[in-house]
């Protein structure tokens, strides 16, 4: 059945800013809408109303025509842990299908999905130990098994290693005769199967055009914009020299161990950290932050020939949820307490002009990765990790983000990046560092020795 979106104006609550249409949409049955706009358009808003979840979910005032045409619909949302209830991820995957009645009678036909991401030898698996990536793919399961007939996912594969990411979208070419979706995704495959663009301008305005168009607009806004991004960060140079060395770590838990590692990382040096969703990227930063104690082995950090008793003080960490990082009301808030004075300036290098008395939450979650992407800048110290930096980035932003990085590296920070990101690692990285069987493989790219 064709639905009709009308026209519509949201405004967000204490806020000028929202997302409008000012002409009729058609949903047509089984078609493919890709939901294109920067990052902080108001896209995942967009999406949001859409599902119902304005008033109770969504501060703000609409004006015209309802805009929640499919409360009924499956949806994803960026922040795939926010959904997950149970504690195991069988009893997930089949709650999904105990609330959507058609298919209780089908849930022994469906464990397929399971196998199809990679989920049965986690069927008993804590959701709570879960990688984000093993999150979203367990969400993509449990819905795709439901059998919808609308889909709204936004940044489906944010957190997919690359292999699972084209088996999913692969999966998505297969539904298109089957399943209406609506998507959110930065990544250019989606142009391969989207039938329509639904774009959304700077100033929330929402319009239709085709692929081919979007994509003819995209690049010239990155030609122009490119322009803008040669002026270099104002970074204090890191002087002191340092070196962090990983001795026989043994990484993961007492009932799962995961990998082990041997590693060097000095000044002006980049590590890009990759590996398959679960191998345990996220828990080596979360040991060297000294939030979770290695298995065995030692990792150690000299700063001018000296060892420190405290590594971890010397660490600056950018972690998979950007709300953790925020304390105070306003973004201005947040960012002087660590002495900023070109307040305005710095926000606008990273995308995010007159944002400064905003509260850091009502930001879009890439806009809020921007934004915790100035605090290791802030901070000073000769250690940064960074987990997924480009997740939620629309190109000029993902632009932006690698500039900085470089940066970053020309300070003479150390860097260690966890990311998909092919992109990305091949823009930063000195060393490529990948879990896999059991071990952190270190491989030298061009860059360390040019």
């Amino acid at each position: 059945m064709t639905l009709q979106l009308s026209p519509f104006d949201f405004t967000y609550a204490r806020s000028s800013a929202g997302v409008s249409l000012s002409h009729p949409l058609l949903f047509k049955p089984r078609q493919v809408i890709w939901l294109v706009g920067a990052s902080g358009s108001g896209k995942s808003t967009f999406l949001h109303l859409l599902k119902g979840f304005y008033p109770e979910f969504l501060s703000g005032r609409i004006t015209g025509n309802e805009p929640a045409v499919f409360k009924h619909a499956m949806f994803m949302a960026q922040n795939p842990a926010s959904q997950i209830v149970h504690e195991r991820v069988g009893e997930e995957f089949f709650f999904t299908l105990e609330n959507n009645q058609d298919a209780v009678e089908k849930m022994h036909h469906t464990r397929h999905w399971l196998a199809q991401f990679g989920l049965s030898e986690h069927e008993f698996s804590p959701t709570s130990q879960l990688s984000h990536g093993l999150a979203q793919r367990l969400l993509l399961a449990s819905q795709l098994a439901a059998q919808p007939e609308w889909l709204l996912l936004d940044e489906p594969t944010a957190f997919l290693n690359p292999k699972i990411r084209d088996e999913f979208y692969l999966t998505l070419k297969a539904l298109k005769n089957t399943v209406g979706i609506v998507l959110i995704d930065h990544h250019p495959h989606a142009a391969d199967f989207a039938d329509i663009c639904w774009y959304i301008d700077a100033q929330g305005r929402l319009s239709e055009m085709s692929v081919a168009n979007y994509l003819s607009l995209q690049q010239d806004e990155l030609n122009q914009e490119t322009q803008k991004l040669n002026s270099s960060w104002p970074l204090n140079k890191i002087t002191p020299t340092f070196t962090l060395r990983g001795k026989h770590l043994k990484i993961g838990y007492k009932n799962k161990p995961l990998f082990s590692a041997d590693f060097t990382l000095s000044n002006g040096e980049c590590a890009v950290l990759m590996g398959e969703n679960g191998t345990g990227k996220s828990t080596l930063f979360n040991t060297l932050a000294n939030m979770h104690k290695p298995l065995s082995g030692q990792f150690e950090l000299t700063v001018s020939g000296e060892l420190q008793k405290k590594p971890s003080e010397h660490m600056a960490y950018v972690f998979q949820h950007p709300d953790s990082h925020f304390y105070f009301d306003t973004i201005a808030e947040d960012l002087t307490q660590f002495g900023i004075s070109e307040l305005e300036t710095t926000l606008a290098q990273i995308g995010l002009p007159d944002t400064a008395h905003r509260s850091p939450h009502q930001l879009s979650e890439g806009q809020k990765r921007r934004l915790t992407l100035l605090y290791p800048c802030l901070q000073g110290k000769p250690l940064i990790l960074l987990d997924e930096p480009t997740f939620g980035q629309d190109a000029v932003n993902a632009l932006r983000i690698t500039r900085l990085i470089l940066d970053l590296k020309q300070a003479g920070h150390a860097i260690i990046v966890i990311t998909h990101d092919v992109d990305l690692q091949h823009a930063i990285a000195d060393y490529v560092w990948t879990i896999a069987a059991g071990e952190l493989r270190v491989s030298a790219t061009q860059a360390t020795h040019s």
